[in-house]
């Protein structure tokens, strides 16, 4: 189980040199801030020949000096410090926040992958889409700004209010007095602002799903003249997304037009008070070191606004988080086994098997059924009588409720998944072509090698590209073979799982889509092929153009 700790504590402890090295660049170019009114103090102090509180601070935080041409030398030794710790803080800190944002991306595409069928099947394309934008956005500032820049910010507030209480006790005592109470504003606004971001993320998440569908099947809407209808009802979700949108808007403007006032009233509230102790109090506070005072205090306000508005970036992050790790404790699958295991036969046998989606009525009630090696078997029965499912188990692809399948004897069902694979594959339509080729399709390896094999796996099918005289491997194959002809998207899937070489052949309606040379062509070949493996098929009507050695009925 994956939580927000383990989340970053992992990033934390796998860069432990690079987190270390960005806080302290961080530290000490926020340190620098502090030095340079100090400095111009001690500035002050040399010039004037005189010994006011700016020289004694100068003395007490660094060292006793008396030579204006060294106090020069230091001064733009500062200023050079300046240059390059802002240099390594901006850098380290977005250096960090690619790094992170690169794993985090890298273990997200991991566990996606990983991901059971039936739980990838829960959520539209579209909501997993999401998380590479917005939400890898939002965690990355909640590492950075949330955490590291944070941090940084609080210790350089400490290390400010100790150099402020050097200067004048009485108004840093008044100044710290004053936080708590916009604190507590802030926060009770922070916590309305979440509930509505959460509101507009879903709304925004489920916009992007619905748009990924009606333009995975743009086709379908334009045949049955639905245009207007699904427009009508993105424009519906479009305008919940503008409400809520303006609701954020609203408090996030009040939010944040609270940090200047509540900064620079603060600001205005030091001077009327150090006026008021000059008046009233006959304790006069010398102009020279209100003037620091000030100095010091404006230096720290863009760092009083960040901590102040940390709390967004905190649930904005948080929202993302919570989102990220329902995808990492998403159920996977188990593939972790290093035994190797070679099928030398192909016999499958399944007993007593029970199987059912979630619910609905079994589609599979005590199933039983042997396939011996070395033949064709035909898969018959109606559509929705669980051909396809069948062979999505045997798989591992779905899980049965109950009943033993084996494969020369051993358990398939306690078998991982890359054991499984590496002795059975499938043909179907219901698996996409990959690549941006011809060879990419059809071959596992990429390796210039597998060019001659996949080449004449080709010329076997009798593939060709009308115009093309001869079989170009480098033919651009586009968005899954959408600019190639329902026969050929057939027989680039057939060559694939022909080009594996694999024990069992899983063929789901090898035969559609394919004119009648295709057919016999594709006949041959399993007849040779059966010849080594295990072929199991389905066909859409009885007419099968080869000979089947075993036919199991599927019909209720």
């Amino acid at each position: 189980m994956i939580n927000k700790r383990k989340l970053l504590s992992d990033f934390f402890s796998n860069y432990p040199f690079l987190i270390s090295f960005t806080f302290v660049a961080g530290l000490i170019n926020s340190i620098t801030n502090l030095l340079i009114p100090v400095f111009i103090g001690k500035y002050y102090h040399l010039a004037l020949h005189t010994h006011s509180a700016r020289g004694k601070l100068f003395d007490k935080i660094l060292v006793h000096l008396h030579d204006v041409n060294l106090f020069f030398e230091l001064f733009i030794g500062l200023i050079l410090a300046k240059v390059l710790f802002t240099f390594l803080e901006k850098y380290l800190v977005g250096y960090s926040a690619e790094i992170f944002s690169r794993d985090l991306r890298d273990n997200l595409v991991e566990t996606q992958l990983a991901f059971t069928f039936p739980a990838f099947q829960k959520k539209p394309v579209g909501k997993y889409l999401l998380r590479y934008s917005g939400d890898l956005l939002a965690i990355q500032r909640y590492v950075t700004h949330g955490i590291i820049k944070f941090s940084i910010d609080i210790l350089f507030l400490v290390a400010a209010f100790i150099i402020l209480s050097f200067i004048n006790v009485q108004l840093t005592v008044f100044i710290f007095g004053a936080f708590p109470v916009f604190f507590v504003v802030v926060y009770f606004l922070n916590k309305y602002l979440q509930r509505i971001t959460v509101k507009r993320r879903n709304i925004r998440s489920e916009n992007l799903s619905f748009v990924s569908s009606r333009l995975h099947a743009l086709l379908t809407v334009k045949v049955f003249n639905r245009e207007r209808i699904e427009h009508q009802k993105f424009t519906r979700n479009s305008e919940k997304l503008f409400q809520y949108g303006k609701k954020y808007f609203l408090f996030y403007g009040l939010i944040n037009s609270l940090f200047p006032f509540f900064l620079y009233a603060l600001l205005a509230i030091v001077l009327v008070y150090a006026y008021r102790i000059n008046l009233n109090d006959n304790v006069v506070i010398p102009p020279a070191e209100l003037l620091i005072f000030i100095m010091v205090l404006i230096n720290i306000l863009p760092l009083l606004r960040r901590i102040l508005q940390v709390n967004i970036v905190w649930q904005s992050g948080n929202v993302s988080i919570s989102k990220i790790l329902r995808i990492f404790n998403n159920k996977t699958e188990r593939r972790d086994d290093n035994t190797s295991v070679k099928l030398e036969k192909g016999q499958i046998e399944i007993k007593n098997m029970d199987f059912a989606f979630h619910d609905r009525i079994a589609l599979f009630n005590h199933f039983s059924a042997v396939i011996l090696p070395h033949s064709i078997t035909l898969l018959k029965g109606p559509q929705g009588s669980g051909k396809s499912t069948l062979f999505k188990i045997i798989l591992g692809i779905y899980t049965p409720e109950h009943g033993e399948i084996k494969a020369d004897g051993l358990d398939l069902l306690s078998m991982s998944m890359n054991n499984i694979r590496k002795n059975i594959t499938m043909a179907s339509d219901e698996l996409p072509l990959m690549g941006k080729t011809l060879f990419e399709v059809v071959s596992y390896s990429r390796k210039e090698e597998k060019r001659e094999q996949a080449l004449r796996m080709l010329q076997e099918l009798c593939f060709n590209i009308p115009g093309e005289k001869e079989i170009n491997l480098d033919y651009k194959v586009e968005d899954g073979g959408k600019n190639l002809s329902a026969g050929q998207r057939k027989l680039l899937v057939i060559a694939r799982a022909f080009l594996t070489r694999k024990k069992i052949l899983l063929l789901d309606e090898p035969f559609k889509d394919l004119d009648e040379t295709a057919r016999n062509t594709v006949a041959e070949m399993l007849v040779k092929l059966k010849e080594k493996r295990t072929i199991i098929m389905t066909n859409q009507d009885d007419k099968v153009p080869v000979e089947v050695d075993h036919v199991i009925d599927l019909s209720w």
